[in-house]
């Protein structure tokens, strides 16, 4: 991997990746949590989306990115392309009022869903500093009330140098043709200022959704954004995963005290890292109807207190291990996740740490730093979502049972 800087500020990586393409990713440390007005940076991506094709955005509350994927013949155009995009951007009314119906309208599809209000309501009361209530309608008045001149000093904020990572990945990239070619297309870019992301923005704390029927779902999260031991923490979610999967399908065998036997569940269960590049959570979601909302609450508390006090035997070690690395390999060797990474990790710590040593490192993780680890994400402050209509444990309840 090489990293450079223009002189206007903006970074370029040129990264080898497997991909029989070349990948191309424009990054732009801005999003939804450091944004200066509600939603002003979702109805500027959906204005800049409606002027190009072949072009993916992926959100991290404090980074947007960019994405595409051409052939190697086709390099210049595809990076001419996106350059354009941050350079040359259209702002005509009839584009910004289009961009703005498409937000509305996609808002008011997803808000009634359950799983898209549980994330926007742990999003919220996880960084409780930045928002404190998710209100849709007053998201899509903010939207719908935001003109040219608005997005323009939006755009000439953010959208400039120091606040761009490029990122050119594939199998035969030459750093020679790269670096004259974002000269080029970037190069004129003006410089801005380094916009940074305000860094004490987790909070924890609960919020609850009463629900209406038999779906229930809780989340439970802790901020991971400055774990220094990452083998370590990638080791401890994949074991807490495979835990968690066994433990919801698993009860105690009534003829022989001690052995567990399989029994059907429908818990869908989630162990990762969520939400906000810029600032992370280790987040577990469990969604069910079969089992009580206390029920998870338990299941998932008991393994988490295992984790806490507890060292994995040897055998749990190498599953964990073999399972981790196998996630970093995966997500390494695709274009897109690869790109974001990277980007997130030169705007959040101003480096990019070698995936190389990080997967290697991963066979010496021991039981001992596992365990360790567990104990310093799961001590700090916890967030709390809820979606049900039973009687539940309080918000000190549960922590208690983690402690």
């Amino acid at each position: 991997m090489e990293k450079f800087k223009l002189e206007n500020g903006v970074t370029v990586v040129i990264a080898e990746c497997a991909s029989k393409e070349v990948s191309v990713s424009v990054t732009v440390n801005v999003g939804h949590v450091n944004e200066p007005k509600l939603g002003i940076a979702a109805l500027y991506e959906n204005v800049l989306m409606k002027q190009v094709s072949q072009v993916q955005t992926i959100y991290g509350g404090t980074i947007t990115s960019f994405f595409t994927g051409c052939e190697e013949g086709e390099l210049e155009a595809t990076v001419s392309k996106l350059a354009n995009l941050i350079k040359a951007p259209q702002l005509g009314a009839d584009l910004i009022e289009a961009a703005a119906f498409d937000i509305v309208e996609h808002t008011r599809d997803l808000a009634p869903l359950a799983k898209r209000q549980m994330k926007l309501l742990y999003k919220h009361t996880a960084f409780a500093k930045k928002r404190v209530l998710w209100d849709s309608e007053s998201y899509i008045k903010a939207v719908k009330s935001y003109k040219a001149s608005d997005l323009k000093a939006f755009a000439d904020k953010y959208y400039t140098g120091k606040n761009l990572v490029v990122v050119v990945a594939g199998r035969c990239v030459g750093k020679e043709q790269v670096t004259e070619l974002v000269e080029k297309c970037f190069g004129s870019i003006p410089a801005g200022e380094r916009q940074r992301v305000q860094k004490s923005i987790y909070t924890g704390g609960f919020s609850e959704i009463v629900s209406n029927g038999d779906y229930r779902q809780i989340m439970l999260g802790w901020d991971v954004t400055e774990i220094k031991g990452s083998s370590s923490a990638n080791v401890m979610m994949s074991m807490l995963a495979k835990r968690l999967e066994r433990s919801f399908n698993e009860i105690e065998d009534p003829d022989v005290p001690g052995k567990k036997i399989a029994r059907p569940s429908d818990a869908q269960i989630e162990v990762k890292i969520a939400g906000y590049y810029g600032r992370r959570t280790l987040r577990i979601s469990v969604t069910s109807s079969q089992f009580s909302t206390n029920e998870m609450l338990d299941i998932v508390c008991q393994n988490v207190y295992r984790l806490r006090y507890s060292e994995a035997s040897d055998r749990r070690m190498e599953t964990s291990k073999q399972w981790a690395m196998s996630e970093k390999l995966w997500l390494f060797s695709q274009p897109q996740p690869a790109a974001v990474e990277t980007a997130w990790q030169l705007f959040g710590k101003g480096e990019m740490y070698d995936i190389n040593d990080r997967i290697n490192y991963i066979w010496n993780v021991s039981a001992h730093e596992v365990k360790m680890i567990s104990r310093e994400i799961f001590s700090a402050p916890l967030t709390m979502v809820l979606y049900t209509d039973e009687p539940h444990y309080s918000y000190e309840e549960v922590k208690n049972k983690i402690m």
